[in-house]
């Protein structure tokens, strides 16, 4: 498993300015975010066009992690409205005070403009995360 950022080559690996997105053996999409990351909505496009070049257009389980410094509220708007063409589940690791307050913003965004249409989880272990998440793998 990659922690944080590593600098492990993944096969399918697509980097973006803040990310490393890859569909692993088991059919799970990984988006690993540089920490500190600063997110732009021309990041949260950027990142969720490398989710399209890896998810082989099959809806995937999306594991997410990183600690991200901040996201503009345009960024998160694009990841809800966007996100269920490729998600079908999506696990965030909760490392920072951010994410907690983002975990909690995103989940009713998700719930109001996708009618929760695919379950959003936020989990402390990513072993928990990635356990939940082989629930929605073929």
């Amino acid at each position: 498993m990659v922690k944080e950022f590593s600098n492990k080559k993944i096969d399918n690996e697509v980097k973006t300015r803040n990310a490393r997105i890859w569909l692993d053996n088991e059919g799970i999409v990984h988006a690993v975010y540089t920490p500190g990351t600063e997110e732009s909505l021309e990041d949260a496009e950027n990142n969720l066009n490398a989710v399209g070049k890896v998810y082989q257009n099959k809806k995937r389980p999306i594991f997410i992690t990183g600690p991200h410094k901040s996201m503009s509220r345009d960024a998160r708007i694009y990841y809800v409205k966007h996100s269920p063409k490729y998600a079908v589940a999506v696990a965030v690791i909760i490392k920072s005070s951010f994410t907690k307050v983002l975990s909690t913003f995103l989940i009713s965004l998700n719930k109001t403009i996708n009618k929760g249409e695919f379950p959003v989880r936020f989990f402390a272990e990513e072993k928990k995360a990635l356990d939940w998440l082989r629930d929605f793998t073929e």
